[in-house]
């Protein structure tokens, strides 16, 4: 009886690839990194602790035990890598650690070779936070209702790689009224390779304040996923009435799994459920592509209503809001003639670019000037503060005089009517012009003879008179005088001067040059010695932008820039394209600030040999 042994071909194929797992899964023996994402933090705030274990599964991951601290498990992802046939997998599990009392707190190290970890925990007010990541971007504005979508009914994109929000306080405003606005946009680690923009208003009926480059960073679990949650305060304006719906826009780039080639897949699994196991994708050849899409909010409608023509004051500019006013005057005291500052306030929220005032018209006594105007917000999106009008009056009239009360009228959309401020008169004393220093002025040229003017002659002409004109004391040559030869021997002087000024700076741009360049040199070596340092420890945010920085020494070197200013699209425009290998550095460094990816030994080696040639490289550049 013979065996078909044809039909086990591909059940063989699939344990080879189990076995030679399992093998090179024995061989390097699993090691279980650390990383917080802080290390300070106050009582009832939470920091993230992000456990990843090489060539094994989560099973093998346990949060420490550290009397003062609670973990709980946020997230976990999986990465499979194949390179040169050797298949490594990761595994990591991110946990909140929320401390219960103050003080410093050591997290032990978990494997051999790795390092603890130190966190310091600040006196609060006891309140719990849910907030982790960088609160740089926090605004003032008062947070607005979340009339938007909830954390159960956010629409992912189809790969559930992003999300986006706008969470708006109503949906009823009315022309020139404004409204602090979030915009969130939720990415998912690992799958969202950068951020390329910043969010945008969808709709030419509304206007949205600039939004600050630096947002606030939440975790957030969407349907059983962990997302990075970027958040924007702004403030939203309404500028035509009618019935909109509004979204807002995010442009990003995304990382895209590839299928494996089917010329390497076994047989008998072409069209089997595996095919889609990122395992064996990984261990197949197959890998990701980055692609660029715009993830998008849900429409939200809203309902903008005209202003009302009854009741509308004659002053009113346009603005809407809740304000309040007072005026002053420079001085109490002043002399008819002299100028004064008018000042008027306009404090409140709402609108303050239609804020405006005439300040003080036409008024008897008085002569007035253009006023000015300068706004100073209370918050980052200038939702709030305080606009100061300036204007120079003049007092034409000794004696007690009075400034007339200022008026400033506005639409309360709260009350939904029109409401007038009015300012308290002031008052100033105005002292007479001091007519007698102009009378003594005049006095000495009324008391002073007057000069007689020449006669003409009387009749005929003139007698002829020889004119001798001027004298001199020597008939020496221009040349020979001493003041002459004095005159050019100090512009010779100073002409010699000037050339060994000119060769001296020249002499000292060459050694500024030269010590720009050692101090290049001594910068590159610093970064480079960090990112050796970061590769050792399994930091993968560390070590690119430690790369990052090299490169950005080196080039700015070449450019005469400053370090800082060599972003992506400098380098595109400085290198006509040519520059992938570096643009995929840049990218990675700003990648692994939110994707939380993990790199293994060899891809650390791999990338550390990548950003030697390309320093190499920029050489000829």
């Amino acid at each position: 009886m013979k065996t078909n042994l044809s039909r086990f071909r591909p059940l063989i194929a699939v344990l080879a690839a189990v076995v030679a797992l399992v093998g090179t899964a024995a061989v390097a023996a699993p090691a279980v990194t650390a990383q917080l994402d802080r290390a300070n933090i106050a009582l009832g705030d939470s920091a993230q602790l992000t456990l990843s274990v090489s060539g094994s599964s989560a099973d093998d991951i346990s949060p420490p035990v550290v009397p003062g601290l609670e973990f709980a498990a946020v997230g976990q992802s999986s990465q499979y890598e194949s390179i040169n046939g050797v298949t490594t997998s990761t595994t990591s599990i991110t946990y909140a650690v929320t401390p219960q009392h103050a003080g410093t707190f050591t997290i032990p190290a978990l494997s051999r070779g790795s390092q603890s970890l130190v966190l310091h925990v600040l006196p609060g007010n006891g309140g719990s936070s849910a907030t982790t990541g960088n609160n740089s971007g926090a605004s003032s504005l008062p947070p607005p209702a979340t009339s938007g979508l909830s954390a159960g009914e956010t629409h992912t994109t189809q790969d559930g790689a992003a999300f986006a929000r706008l969470l708006l306080p109503k949906h009823e405003l009315y022309v020139g009224e404004t409204v602090p606005v979030e915009i969130q946009v939720g990415l998912r680690p690992g799958l969202v390779a950068q951020l390329d923009g910043l969010p945008t208003l969808n709709g030419d009926s509304f206007t949205l304040n600039k939004l600050s480059d630096k947002p606030e960073q939440t975790q957030e679990m969407v349907e059983g996923q962990p997302y990075t949650v970027l958040t924007w305060h702004s403030v939203l304006a309404a500028v035509k009435p009618g019935e909109f719906p509004l979204t807002v826009e995010t442009p990003l780039t995304v990382q895209i799994r590839t299928a494996p080639r089917r010329a390497q897949m076994p047989e008998g699994m072409l069209d089997g459920s595996m095919l889609n196991d990122p395992f064996f994708q990984s261990f197949f050849g197959g890998g990701t592509t980055e692609k660029q899409i715009t993830v998008a909010s849900d429409p939200d409608a809203l309902t903008v209503l005209a202003l009302p023509a009854a009741g509308r004051p004659a002053g009113f500019s346009g603005a809407v809001g809740k304000f309040e006013v007072s005026s002053e005057l420079s001085s109490a005291r002043s002399a008819a003639g002299d100028p004064l500052t008018l000042r008027l306030k306009v404090t409140g929220t709402g609108d303050f670019d239609r804020v405006n005032s005439a300040m003080l018209g036409a008024a008897d006594g008085w002569k007035t000037y253009q006023p000015t105007a300068k706004f100073a917000p209370a918050d980052s999106a200038g939702y709030s503060g305080e606009k100061d009008f300036e204007q120079a009056v003049i007092p034409m009239q000794p004696g007690r005089q009075t400034v007339p009360t200022l008026a400033f009228s506005f639409f309360n959309p709260e009350t939904r009517r029109y409401e007038s401020k009015l300012t308290t008169p002031l008052s100033v004393e105005v002292s007479p012009t001091s007519a007698g220093g102009l009378a003594t002025a005049a006095a000495p040229a009324s008391n002073a003879s007057p000069t007689p003017a020449s006669e003409p002659p009387r009749d005929g002409l003139r007698p002829d008179r020889v004119e001798t004109g001027g004298t001199v004391a020597t008939l020496r040559p221009l040349y020979f005088q001493p003041w002459f030869v004095g005159t050019q021997s100090t512009l010779v002087l100073g002409f010699a001067g000037g050339l060994i000024f000119l060769r001296r700076r020249e002499r000292h741009t060459q050694d500024a040059d030269g010590a720009r360049q050692r101090e290049a040199s001594g910068d590159i070596g610093r970064c480079l010695a960090e990112m050796e340092a970061a590769s050792a420890a399994g930091d993968s945010l560390r070590f690119f932008q430690s790369g990052r920085a090299a490169l950005q020494q080196k080039l700015a070197t070449r450019w005469l820039v400053a370090p800082a200013s060599i972003t992506i699209a400098e380098i595109d425009a400085r290198l006509n394209g040519d520059s992938a290998e570096i643009r995929r550095i840049f990218a990675l460094a700003d990648q692994a600030a939110y994707s939380g990816q993990h790199l293994s030994m060899a891809d650390f080696q791999q990338w550390k040999e990548t950003i030697h040639d390309q320093l190499k490289d920029t050489e000829a550049l």
